[in-house]
């Protein structure tokens, strides 16, 4: 891997973890801890969500942050917003039946925002976080289509 793109922005980013069941981790990050698992009928014990299921709540927060910061950037205030997210995961690969290039072929965001913003301002607004959102632009380049369905909501 070559590390021509890697800038004076590019930081390494350390985790470490434990694992203390076929099903479990306790992932250290920072100064937190996250508990990935199973349910119970996959042989897990429950105590935290599945990492897939971690690796999407990622996207809802990347999406919230990164959003934020665009508005804050360009001058638009959002007063809260509200995600739901629904996921098409093909499970062939993690039921070891048939490696998938896809694993998310379809992800759906409904998202309720409250603002000031005109519409021209937010599309201002989504441009810029399709260009930032490293969690959304990661699963775009890997073939994942995101549709996200702003309900723009004016105080």
């Amino acid at each position: 891997m070559s590390n021509s793109n890697i800038g004076a922005e590019t930081v390494k980013m350390k985790l470490s973890a434990t694992c203390p069941s076929h099903a479990r981790a306790d992932i250290r990050v920072g100064d937190h801890e996250i508990i990935t698992d199973e349910p119970e009928a996959r042989g897990g014990s429950n105590l935290g969500a599945a990492p897939v299921q971690t690796f999407m709540a990622s996207l809802i927060g990347c999406t919230n942050v990164i959003t934020n910061k665009c508005a804050r950037e360009l001058g638009v205030e959002i007063n809260s917003m509200q995600i739901e997210m629904e996921v098409e995961l093909d499970r062939r690969g993690m039921m070891l039946t048939e490696a998938v290039p896809v694993p998310f072929p379809a992800i759906k965001l409904n998202i309720d925002v409250k603002t000031n913003a005109t519409d021209a301002q937010w599309n201002e607004v989504t441009d810029y976080l399709h260009k930032f959102c490293p969690i959304a632009v990661a699963l775009r380049a890997g073939g994942t289509k995101i549709t996200e369905n702003w309900n723009l909501i004016r105080d």
